[in-house]
């Protein structure tokens, strides 16, 4: 039954998946328990004590933009599925669950973690951003078209274009993304677009 359950819960989970809605900066800002720069220092599969499949990943925190994390400490984040045989020889995974290779750096949104501890990046893929360096070793996020155009789809850009407290890289990412993209510049527009949220609560109230 257990087994049973299971294979229903990845099935509706798949379809989830491929059906996962576009998601701009200000939706995965607001979705987002986790927001940080990390390090991938460890990587392990497993199952755990429920027979679940589980890729279970340690990271270095770079630079922590949202939620209870500081730079120099370490987080770990448990995504579904691995790549370890089940009894009929198939590993399980969800469509859109990514995997992050030891040594490799990424900025995550992460989704809070289900009633078992599993997360995921916020509208899977589009949650992750994957860090390289340029060819003076800069710090910088690739943005391919379908990236730039659903980090800024929605967005009423007007309404930051006039706040001073946005530099004008930052204004510029909201409305016209590079190609590549500054690290601590997006990390600095993702805390202000939190803090302009929280502020427009508090105006609500």
């Amino acid at each position: 039954m257990f087994l049973l359950a299971v294979s229903i819960a990845m099935t509706a989970t798949t379809v989830r998946a491929s059906l996962v809605l576009p998601q701009n900066l200000e939706q995965l800002e607001s979705q987002a328990q986790l927001v940080f720069v990390g390090v991938c220092t460890t990587r392990t599969t497993v199952i755990d004590e429920r027979g679940i499949p589980v890729s279970v990943f340690t990271f270095e925190i770079i630079e922590a933009v949202k939620g209870k994390l500081h730079k120099g400490t370490r987080v770990e984040i448990r995504h579904f599925g691995n790549d370890i045989p089940n009894a009929n020889g198939l590993a399980m995974r969800i469509p859109g669950i990514p995997t992050y290779a030891v040594g490799e750096e990424v900025l995550l949104f992460l989704n809070p973690p289900s009633r078992i501890g599993l997360t995921s990046p916020v509208g899977l893929f589009q949650g992750l951003f994957r860090v390289g360096r340029d060819a003076r070793g800069r710090r910088r996020i690739v943005l391919d078209p379908l990236r730039r155009q659903l980090l800024v789809g929605g967005i009423d850009v007007a309404k930051y274009a006039a706040n001073r407290r946005f530099t004008a890289a930052e204004r510029r990412l909201l409305g016209d993304p590079p190609r590549w993209v500054d690290v601590t510049t997006f990390c600095s527009l993702v805390r202000k677009i939190a803090q302009e949220r929280e502020r427009a609560k508090k105006q609500e109230r």
